[in-house]
């Protein structure tokens, strides 16, 4: 929500991140043909998103984070390197003579 002395009115706002997003123009070339800061763009578009229920940039290109992983799962994991470390499938310990 702008605040009482922002430059820019709510309109410009919403019409500078409608047009990035209709026109599929990147939010950075918009802002340096504008003379806008970037991240001041950026933070429309996303607002903009936000606000019209629509998916964020890294939901529409399918960029997700990976889930956090469960206990059970995380101690899984643990229990296989253990396994891998003790059969030397990781890595090998180079021998005194080695070094």
């Amino acid at each position: 929500m702008p605040s009482n002395n922002s430059k820019y009115t709510q309109e410009i706002r919403e019409q500078i991140a409608r047009y990035i997003l209709e026109n599929g123009k990147p939010a950075t070339s918009v802002a340096e043909e504008v003379g806008i800061d970037t991240n001041t763009v950026c933070r429309w578009v996303r607002d903009y998103r936000r606000s019209h229920n629509m998916p964020s940039y890294a939901e529409e290109k399918g960029i997700t984070k990976r889930a956090p992983q469960t206990e059970g799962e995380l101690m899984y994991r643990i229990k296989e390197l253990e396994r891998q470390l003790r059969e030397g499938l990781l890595f090998s310990v180079p021998s005194k003579a080695e070094c």
